[in-house]
């Protein structure tokens, strides 16, 4: 044993490796539960497949580069890129502190910040990411900051240590508007900005006001485009979506969040238009998507006082894709139960949830799923 210690006492990483650290987020997935068309499914899957390699390069730049997992359209395992950036940091500018930019395939300013409110992302994708109105990455931009300093480290400890400004936080980025998920098709850029206040640090230490918005448009060339389903990709100059200016996208998001270390509650309403692809699909069509949108979203967590590695969480969503049609709302139920497996809900995780989503459209069934998750996390 004091040969082994001595040994790895003696260990001096190659300096390209200093400074360098590698680690995983996995979620691994299994699904049986009836879809829209009555169809039974089920399966596993993989969720997400992150290898995060992140380097400190010098005090105030650092880098990171995350590839991830998708499925093909013929169900094969492909390897994407989700992040890869340049991070420089520099010091406080009056009450903006804890200051860095990102450069590259970097955060996008909201989903970040919720997914370390609720931290279930390995459930599904959040509310307006559900209801396909944007993704988590994007290339461009960020400026990141917190108002006035940090948190207690108590705070830090107890509930969390991610975005603990003590007077909030924001984040603001202009961005290509395309997300990771496909290149920019348009010289229009999406300005995008979260502002978070936490207007009583010391009575309500977890309470927080967000409002989170982007001015856009959908990710769509002015010479128009047609997707198809299976070995094709792309046709410009097809009259299926229709050319012109591509449809405005507009997100305008309040949010309010009471985090504690047994608890957590949030409210969101979001009223927005169009989408970040600029079209969706209805009943085998596309279309351009100018729909004015609105929906709501509740979640809780409470963990279980006889068992703090226990916790039980319920979200429900009313979405609205369209306000100037009727019978066509969706309300999405989600309930679940979690366990720490090894460091907290940040760790890994071990997941079973039931969700149902009831369609006001006649034209569809009301769907429904069991699932269980293990979250790996190192």
């Amino acid at each position: 044993m004091l040969m082994a210690t001595s040994l790895r006492a003696e260990i001096t990483l190659p300096k390209g490796l200093e400074g360098t650290s590698i680690g995983a987020l996995w979620y691994l997935d299994f699904k049986a539960g009836q879809d829209r068309q009555a169809d039974h499914y089920s399966g596993w899957s993989i969720g997400r497949g992150y290898i995060n390699i992140k380097k400190e390069i010098t005090s105030w730049l650092s880098a990171r580069v995350t590839p991830d997992v998708t499925r093909d359209i013929h169900g094969d395992v492909k390897v994407r890129l989700k992040y890869l950036y340049g991070r420089l940091y520099f010091r406080d500018l009056s009450i903006f502190t804890n200051n860095f930019i990102e450069i590259g395939q970097i955060h996008f300013p909201w989903l970040d910040f919720e997914e370390h409110v609720n931290p279930y992302r390995c459930q599904g994708t959040m509310f307006q990411e559900r209801n396909h109105m944007f993704n988590s990455a994007d290339q461009g931009i960020a400026w990141f900051s917190y108002f006035g300093g940090q948190m207690s480290e108590e705070y830090k400890e107890k509930v969390h240590k991610y975005y603990a400004g003590r007077y909030g936080s924001f984040c603001l980025g202009v961005f290509n508007g395309g997300g990771y998920h496909q290149g920019e098709k348009n010289t229009n850029k999406a300005l995008e900005a979260r502002i978070t206040l936490r207007p009583l640090p010391d009575l309500l230490p977890g309470l927080q006001f967000t409002y989170f918005g982007i001015l856009a448009k959908g990710n769509l060339s002015k010479e128009g485009e047609t997707y198809k389903d299976g070995k094709y990709a792309y046709f410009p100059g097809t009259s299926i979506i229709a050319a012109g200016d591509p449809p405005d996208w507009y997100v305008n998001t309040f949010f309010i969040s009471y985090e504690a270390p047994s608890y957590t509650f949030t409210f969101e309403f979001a009223r927005d238009k169009g989408a970040q692809d600029g079209f969706y699909k209805e009943d085998g069509e596309y279309y351009r998507d100018e729909r004015d949108k609105r929906g709501i979203s509740l979640w809780g967590m409470l963990r279980v006082p006889w068992h703090k590695r226990l916790r039980a969480w319920a979200r429900y969503d009313i979405w609205d894709p369209d306000l100037s049609i009727t019978d066509n709302i969706e309300r999405r139920l989600i309930s679940s139960l979690s366990y720490d497996v090894y460091k907290g809900v940040w760790g890994c995780i071990f997941l079973i949830t039931f969700e149902r989503l009831w369609h006001d459209n006649p034209n569809y069934r009301d769907e429904h799923f069991f699932q269980t998750v293990l979250q790996i996390k190192f």
